[in-house]
């Protein structure tokens, strides 16, 4: 996800059937809702108009300026950055037929936009006005209504029309056309309809008597009409329907499925489904009349604390909503009751027939009070493994039976646990692995002897052996006993392993930190980012019966059909096609967890379950529709040549030596927000497609003088470039306008005197022959002395370089490339000395919207100021820091364990927090940074230690930044 910025999201779960019983039917309907606010671009909290325009981008309207949205960021356009337009308290919104837009304002008159560039519309004549609706007709005339008057604005001016056509007196509130192309009025005086000059009152026969407040076609030549009360609707064969809501109905649309969304002068949302049920949606704030169907049937609602989007998802979930006691979710099962037992952060759930119980794990203690990791079931009774609490075994009501304690300390961290029929029970975890049998563990692994591993999962093969994964490598216990390891990197191609699947063919599929992992007749085949994989870490693998492997990762939940993965190995196919289910598709959270176990459930019921971060996901896997997002639209948002924005024009003409054309596009999918991949092509230029993953911006430097067509084309995931139906594209014509010199009569004339020099310089030659012979020996002692100084320099040059070499330019630390020596030593010393090494990973909250707001050059200011608080830092306690790229900094804390390691990175913190950097427009910045900090164990590899600081850090994002996580 630039990274996403980032838009937050919300998750709303909220259901058609009123009975409590939850996923009481496959077709239920669910709904996510999806929200940005000032901290993701917005100026000002409350929106008062929303709108889409031809290519695709949402427009909102605020009191501080109005917003162009592509999906991932926002655009501001206020009096500040648009010279000599006054675009504050934009109430209206109309997208026009050529692409341009109009924007009514409270008191400044009427702005537009077209291809990059702004005008006021109407003159002097307008500049003061209101204009709270707007509407193109037919004849090209603008009508708009400024408070409580109807005006017209054509080539004669500027008219009071309302007044001349005889409409009663009163505010305006919305503006339509029939098909007569008639102009409709709903306001205060009720519903009219004006034409040929003339208002007469409409819909005396079914519109409420009393204020029309919004007007609405349904498309199949019926109309809605919105009161004080709730809706009239006048159907196409003349029925009349009447839908009372006990409220003023401000805004309304109508999507594809009958499904009328109706904005409350209460301040709700209040969806009405085809069948007359009503259901209020939960949007934070009071909405007001910002209500937008879009084209992808998404519906988007202004509200006073931000722009909101509901969209139907194809997954659902727990929550704390649903009396979840944590969100955060380490495992789940289904009982062989069908009740789901879901181990969280803050111990155990049990949710059965639409009902949530919270465990008690002990007398005395609350389920607050621990964390369980790990969940498996037997002969009716389900074992618990927890963070501090070791083993519990509890009965089918959640009561306790027994407590397994693994010595008489504290309790290892229990990330796996497998039961065994003859009643012995495998254990794993932080500890290692023990067999707890006969009330005694027998340790196998981690235990005296043994190695220092980390055992987070237990798989008993339907063949027999257990296979055992760990942060270390993978082992398989067979059935005699007999213990065989695959050391990482040398015997197999990964170093983390978090859960294992055979299938009904003899292969072993294996979720691992590098790939999904396929094991056949002893060797590993590797799937990951190479052949189309999103992400690497996979933590679950459950076979859907279907056809389907679905895996679980940081990014969301992953289907791959195990047809792809045998085309694959066959060489018929070089990507996968993978469909990717994260928070827009209804998931509580995209950052599904792992190390514990199970991390995943296939219900009897058919549906999946995953534990998030943000809740428990539940899929459908029927309901999944691979495709859902058809062709995207691209469209070209900024042209900028050598640092200069230009208009956009499908014909771009560019001047002799222009030194960079950056061109940003974006993909008008707003139901797939983190899932559009792009790829560009300079026809003319390029060899070949430039896969642009989920950047925005063709960049090219020095193009040659000629013709040329950029190409950009948008996939929604699944990515499959040969599904053209699947590919939106734009174009942009490029000419490269030739210098003087490279035209062909300037270069005839270049030749001819290049061959009348070459004479001239023949015969000079000849004749300055014999004056160089003669200064030849004088030459030849300066330039003996001159290279002996030469010498000297290059020695002092080749020490700089050797810094530059090691440094980084902007803040004069440490670059990456030293740091990654510097800590492959520091790793290297402290296991030979046993002694203890900290490791830090720093990354500056927010810096993208540093970036966006006050510019890059505002942003190296904070990084110089930051690198150099940085240097006096480590300078100070003996330390070590480098700038490992972009906003991210790495921490050598030698000789300190983790505990001293993370007290570091809080003062630093404070120090940081501190730093006052003023910008050239004389704002002042202040800055923060989360911090992920880990600590050497023994076994572990510099990568292996960074990999877990690197987690740790967006763990410190995902909990709200500002803050070190260490553990």
């Amino acid at each position: 996800m630039p990274r996403l910025r980032r838009p937050w999201l919300l998750l709303a779960l909220l259901w058609l059937l009123a009975v409590p019983v939850a996923w009481a039917a496959p077709a239920t309907r669910h709904y996510t809702l999806s929200g940005w606010t000032m901290e993701d671009g917005l100026p000002h909290p409350l929106v008062h108009v929303v709108a889409q325009d031809r290519d695709g981008f949402l427009w909102a309207g605020t009191w501080e300026g109005v917003v162009r949205f592509n999906g991932r960021g926002f655009s501001l356009f206020d009096r500040q950055n648009v010279r000599g337009m006054e675009l504050a308290g934009v109430y209206s919104i109309l997208p026009e037929a050529d692409g341009g837009v109009l924007f009514g304002t409270a008191r400044n008159g009427i702005f537009r936009y077209y291809q990059g560039d702004w005008q006021r519309v109407g003159g002097e004549a307008a500049r003061t006005l209101a204009a709270s609706a707007l509407w193109r007709g037919r004849d090209g005339a603008l009508w708009f209504a400024s408070g409580r008057r109807l005006l017209r604005l054509d080539g004669h001016g500027l008219q009071d029309a309302g007044r001349m056509a005889g409409l009663p007196a009163g505010e305006v509130l919305a503006l339509a056309e029939d098909k007569d192309g008639a102009l409709l009025v709903a306001g205060e005086a009720g519903l009219h309809r004006i034409t040929q000059g003339r208002a007469q009152r409409w819909g005396l026969d079914w519109v409420a008597p009393g204020a029309a407040t919004a007007l609405l076609a349904d498309g199949r030549g019926g109309w809605l009409a919105a009161h004080d009360g709730g809706v009239r609707w006048r159907h196409a064969d003349g029925r009349i329907e009447r839908i009372d809501v006990g409220r003023r109905v401000s805004a309304m649309v109508l999507d594809e499925r009958g499904v009328l969304w109706m904005n409350l002068s209460d301040g709700q949302l209040l969806r009405r489904d085809a069948d007359g049920s009503q259901w209020p949606m939960g949007i934070p704030g009071t909405v007001n009349k910002a209500l937008l169907l879009d084209r992808e049937g998404l519906v988007w609602v202004g509200s006073s604390d931000g722009l909101y989007r509901v969209a139907d998802g194809q997954a659902s979930g727990l929550t704390r909503r649903d009396g979840l006691a944590s969100d955060y979710v380490r495992s789940v099962l289904q009982d062989e009751q069908g009740a789901y037992w879901i181990g969280h952060a803050d111990g155990l759930s049990r949710w059965s027939q639409g009902r949530m119980q919270t465990i008690r794990l002990g007398p005395g203690r609350d389920a607050h009070d621990t964390s369980v990791l790990s969940l498996a079931q037997r002969d009716g009774k389900l074992w618990v493994g927890t963070y501090d609490l070791g083993v519990l075994q509890l009965d089918a009501q959640g009561r306790v039976l027994q407590r397994l304690r693994l010595g008489s300390g504290t309790q290892p961290v229990v990330r796996a646990l497998l039961p065994e029929p003859d009643g012995s029970l495998w254990i794993g975890g932080n500890h290692g692995l023990v067999h707890w049998r006969d009330g005694r563990a027998h340790p196998y692994l981690g235990g005296a002897g043994q190695p220092d591993l980390v055992v987070q999962a237990l798989y008993r093969d339907p063949n027999g052996p257990l296979w055992i994964g760990t942060n270390n490598g993978m082992a398989m216990l067979d059935a005699g006993g007999r213990l065989r390891r695959w050391e990482p990197e040398y015997d197999v191609p990964a170093q983390y392993f978090f859960d294992f699947l055979r299938d009904g063919r003899g292969d072993l599929w294996i979720a691992s930190d590098r790939g999904l992992l396929r094991m056949r007749d002893g060797r590993f085949t590797v799937y990951d980012h190479a052949r189309g994989l999103p992400r690497d870490k996979l933590f679950r693998i459950i076979d859907d019966g279907a056809g389907s492997l679905w895996l679980s990762s940081n990014t969301g939940v992953f289907r791959i059909a195990r047809r792809e993965l045998d085309e694959i190995d066959a060489g018929t196919r070089t990507q996968l096609a993978v469909h990717v289910l994260d928070r827009s598709d209804g998931m509580p959270g995209s950052q599904s967890n792992g190390a514990s176990q199970p991390a995943g459930w296939l219900t009897r019921e058919g549906r999946l379950l995953f534990p998030t971060s943000a809740g428990l996901a539940v899929i459908e896997p029927r309901a999944v529709v691979t495709g859902r997002v058809g062709a995207p639209p691209v469209a070209f948002e900024r042209i900028i040549v050598d640092g200069q924005a230009q208009p956009l024009r499908p014909l771009l003409t560019l001047q002799p030596r222009v030194n960079r054309l950056a061109i940003g596009y974006a993909g008008m999918s707003f139901r797939a927000l983190d899932k559009l991949r792009y790829r560009y092509r300079l026809h003319g230029y390029d060899q070949d497609w430039v896969s642009a993953s989920a950047d925005s911006e063709a960049v090219y430097t020095r193009l040659p003088p000629g013709s040329y067509q950029l190409e950009v084309q948008a996939m929604a995931m699944p990515v499959d470039w040969s599904r053209s139906e699947r590919i939106g594209s734009a174009r942009m014509d490029i000419t490269v306008v030739p210098a003087l010199w490279q035209r062909p009569w300037v270069r005839a004339l270049l030749a001819l005197g290049v061959v009348a020099v070459v004479a001239l310089l023949g015969w000079w030659r000849t004749a300055s022959l014999r004056r160089r012979q003669r200064q030849l020996n004088r030459v030849i002692a300066e330039r003996t002395e001159e290279l002996s100084e030469k010498n000297r320099q290059l020695e002092v040059a080749g020490y700089r370089l050797q810094h530059l070499a090691t440094h980084d330019g902007l803040t004069g630390l440490p670059n990456r490339r030293a740091g990654d020596a510097q800590l492959v030593g520091a790793v290297a010393q402290a296991r030979a000395e046993a002694r203890p090494l900290s490791v830090a990973l720093i990354d500056i909250d927010h810096f993208k919207q540093i970036n966006d707001r006050y510019g890059h050059a505002a942003g190296d200011a904070v990084l110089q100021a930051v690198g150099g608080v940085l240097a006096e830092f480590v300078a100070e306690w003996g330390l070590f820091a480098a700038r490992f790229g972009g906003e991210e900094f790495m921490v050598c804390m030698e000789e300190l364990p983790l505990v001293d390691g993370a007290t570091r990175m809080r003062e630093l913190l404070e120090r940081i927090r501190m730093l006052s950097v003023t910008t050239e427009e004389g704002a002042e910045l202040h800055c923060t940074f989360s911090a992920g900090v880990a600590e050497l164990v023994p076994g572990q590899t510099p990568h292996a230690l960074l990999a877990l600081a690197d987690d740790r850090l967006l763990q410190a994002k995902q909990q709200g930044r500002n803050r070190i996580v260490a553990g």
